[in-house]
């Protein structure tokens, strides 16, 4: 069985306003994106006969539009950007042109909640594997787990916005090995598309699955689903 995931993320057009290296810059990282999600998603379901195929919707609006006018996406997975309380509430937005989300596809609507990032730092070991994997200098006195940013906090329900905190972090922790004009490391600043990529190969889905409710629901979502189809 083949299920389609349309996620926010990515682009899905060539921005003529850029150069011809920044778009094929762009779609290589929104192909890495995709290539990662489907890993991710595939270890969590942990099914060989469900074969998942991710595809990047661009920003929420436009993704959510593509996925309730469209018939060849499943599942929709999106950022929340709210706590996990007001997720009804995302459902009575308004899209384009006072387009509303049918309800008979509300079941199939998933969230990373408030964000992607929120998967970074409920494992942010993930951060330091990433930095090893790249070259990247990380600070003798990193303990990312302990920054108090994070530690013993309900990531879902943060002051400020996950994406926000990544950046701090790597502000803090995180040096390149390409020196500045000052003659010291360069500082990394987060970005979505250029770094979630590596980042999510080093999540661990399954233990993911426990730390995050919404991903708990989608795999259920789908097993179930699976299973009303082979009945």
């Amino acid at each position: 069985m083949v299920i389609r995931v349309l996620v926010e993320g990515g682009v899905t057009t060539i921005d003529p306003t850029v150069t011809i290296e920044h778009n094929s810059m762009i779609q290589q990282n929104s192909a890495a994106l995709r290539e990662a999600l489907n890993k991710f998603f595939s270890k969590s379901l942990n099914r060989e006969d469900i074969d998942i195929k991710i595809e990047v919707g661009g920003g929420w609006m436009f993704a959510t539009h593509t996925f309730i006018t469209k018939n060849n996406n499943d599942y929709l997975y999106v950022d929340l950007d709210r706590p996990p309380e007001k997720r009804e509430e995302w459902f009575t937005q308004q899209i384009y042109d006072r387009e509303k989300i049918p309800l008979q596809k509300a079941d199939c609507i998933f969230f990373w909640i408030p964000e992607m990032e929120a998967w970074f730092l409920k494992q942010p070991e993930c951060i330091t594997k990433w930095a090893h994997t790249e070259k990247i200098t990380i600070k003798e006195t990193a303990n990312i787990s302990e920054d108090k940013l994070i530690k013993g906090k309900d990531i879902e329900h943060l002051a400020h916005k996950p994406s926000s905190v990544m950046k701090v972090i790597f502000n803090r922790y995180l040096l390149s090995n390409k020196m500045g004009k000052n003659r010291k490391p360069k500082k990394i600043e987060y970005g979505k598309l250029r770094h979630a990529p590596g980042l999510i190969n080093f999540l661990d889905p399954q233990r993911m699955i426990t730390q995050d409710k919404e991903l708990s629901n989608f795999v259920n979502r789908v097993l179930q689903n699976q299973g009303k189809l082979t009945m």
